[in-house]
């Protein structure tokens, strides 16, 4: 997954450079790139609530099928594939799109700013690699380097470590040090790690909007589906859970990475707004069943039909069938 990460990273960067140069701020950048990203990947959350209306509609004809055959677990899934089949779904549709694509974002954003030299400036790795040699051997230094986050710590006491990096030309010295400058947000340094500040330093802040933002997305969603899905038992925890974790990610990681995922989240409860207003589960619903009713329309005008037993169907014409008449018949 490291290779993948630093492979997005590597394209993320040059997007995130770019918003960087027009805006001078990294947190204003951060909020671009996502837009952009969540305008891209639209189609993606329109085919994602498509998605989500079938499994809506599908959900008490799965129940009846959990009626009928609940004992019967073979003869269950057998049913439960003939209703996907019928219905043009299936059980693993919208995983990639809600779960994977995500991660999979988090963690080219994550390469591109953890590894600014790397992945956003574009640094020859023998550079970078020569230049943490040089800062990590350095007395002041050795207690401020973590591992991991080499590049960002040259970035981030740049002012200090800047005579020792003759490895650099002047180009990407200045680079470094435009770059260094605007990661200033409301008087909280995003290149910091929450859990290695202070408490003062306010950066904790960052980990628990994480989970503020993600409860009331979950909140929002739940509340335009109609509150039709409910979970009883420990499963209904298991989203809290999940959001807790990513609090935690967020506490350990550069508040860049933490204020990425907070913007991402906001923004796609906006989309989702937007999606309910025109996609909503009910309009799509009623468009699959008027899809559904004039392809049965159309399917009975081109039948032939057949008046009376005598008749039968060859190819597509009627034939006369002469059978032999019995003694009834006379």
């Amino acid at each position: 997954m490291g290779f993948i990460f630093d492979f997005l990273g590597s394209i993320f960067g040059y997007i995130l450079w770019f918003f960087f140069h027009a805006t001078g701020n990294y947190a204003i950048a951060i909020f671009l790139f996502a837009v952009v990203i969540n305008i891209i990947l639209f189609p993606t959350a329109v085919k994602r609530q498509k998605t989500m209306a079938v499994n809506a509609r599908l959900s008490e004809k799965q129940k009846e099928i959990q009626k009928r055959f609940g004992k019967d677990k073979q003869r269950y899934n057998e049913e439960l594939a003939k209703l996907y089949q019928q219905e043009g779904a299936s059980p693993l549709s919208g995983c990639f799109s809600s779960m994977i694509l995500p991660l999979v974002l988090w963690g080219g954003i994550f390469g591109a700013i953890t590894k600014p030299l790397q992945n956003t400036l574009h640094i020859p790795q023998n550079k970078i690699s020569e230049a943490v040699t040089v800062i990590s051997a350095l007395p002041d230094m050795k207690d401020k380097i973590s591992s991991g986050y080499e590049q960002l710590q040259i970035v981030r006491f740049f002012g200090e470590v800047k005579p020792y990096l003759t490895m650099f030309n002047s180009s990407e010295l200045a680079d470094i040090e435009e770059y260094s400058s605007g990661f200033n947000l409301i008087g909280l340094n995003l290149l910091n790690r929450p859990n290695a500040v202070p408490f003062s330093d306010m950066l904790w802040i960052i980990p628990v909007l994480c989970f503020v933002v993600s409860v009331a997305s979950m909140y929002v969603t739940q509340k335009m589906s109609g509150g039709n899905a409910q979970v009883e038992g420990a499963m209904k925890f298991v989203p809290y859970m999940m959001f807790i974790f990513t609090a935690y990610i967020a506490y350990t990681i550069p508040g860049a990475v933490g204020l990425y995922w907070i913007l991402n989240s906001i923004i796609g409860l906006i989309q989702n707004l937007i999606l309910n207003k025109y996609y909503n589960l009910f309009t799509l619903n009623a468009r699959d069943e008027a899809a559904r009713f004039a392809s049965l329309v159309e399917h009975d005008e081109k039948a032939v039909q057949i008046n009376t037993p005598e008749n039968v169907l060859l190819a597509d014409k009627v034939v006369p069938f002469n059978r032999k008449k019995n003694k009834k018949d006379k």
